[in-house]
């Protein structure tokens, strides 16, 4: 698929130059522009949600959160250690709050414990990564921040629509996983099919 992306992006860029050189050279340069631009709004959002996760942690409130995500996960990952639910809850915790930069290290740290020395995807490990990916969101901080910083008018007109497809789309992907159970390699911690 690289060499695809490449082959694309050089025939691109030649027929840029052939037929604008100038105009491919002005739209390098805003692109590059736009993207360092892009780049620093979103560094301050992510330190303010960081911020902000560092104080709920503090508070005790991230704790509280996560709580709420203890029973759920000690059903779907019963047998895994409790330091490894606990990052579990964590990270769905800080996804749940749109802020997945935050659970993104806690998310690898708990596929580190669930795998262990596996080299097979283990069902726990499936299902978190189908779980991370669809990712329900109370708050969509980050996309709020981007529409904000994109200049629209109402940035937080997708709270709704976002609740409801990551509802769904996390409903689908869980019960796929347990209807595809029996085909993953590892079914669950350290047993094999």
């Amino acid at each position: 698929m690289n060499i695809v992306f490449f082959i694309l992006f050089f025939a691109s860029l030649a027929y840029m130059l052939f037929v604008d050189p100038a105009g491919a050279t002005a739209a390098a340069l805003s692109g590059a522009e736009n993207a360092v631009t892009l780049s620093i709004k979103m560094l301050a959002v992510y330190a303010l949600w960081l911020g902000v996760l560092g104080v709920m942690r503090r508070n005790g409130v991230a704790d509280v959160i996560s709580r709420l995500f203890r029973p759920i996960i000690k059903r779907a990952f019963k047998g895994e250690k409790k330091e490894t639910q606990d990052l579990i809850s964590q990270n769905l915790a800080a996804n749940f709050l749109g802020i997945g930069s935050a659970a993104t290290p806690l998310g690898i740290e708990a596929v580190r414990l669930m795998q262990g020395e596996d080299t097979d995807a283990t069902h726990h490990t499936v299902l978190f990564i189908v779980v991370n990916a669809c990712g329900v969101q109370l708050l969509p901080a980050t996309i709020i921040a981007l529409r904000a910083q994109a200049g629209s008018a109402s940035p937080a007109d997708v709270f709704l629509p976002t609740v409801i497809s990551t509802l769904v789309t996390a409903t689908i992907g869980v019960v796929l996983c347990y209807l595809t159970r029996g085909r993953c390699k590892g079914h669950s911690r350290g047993k094999k099919p």
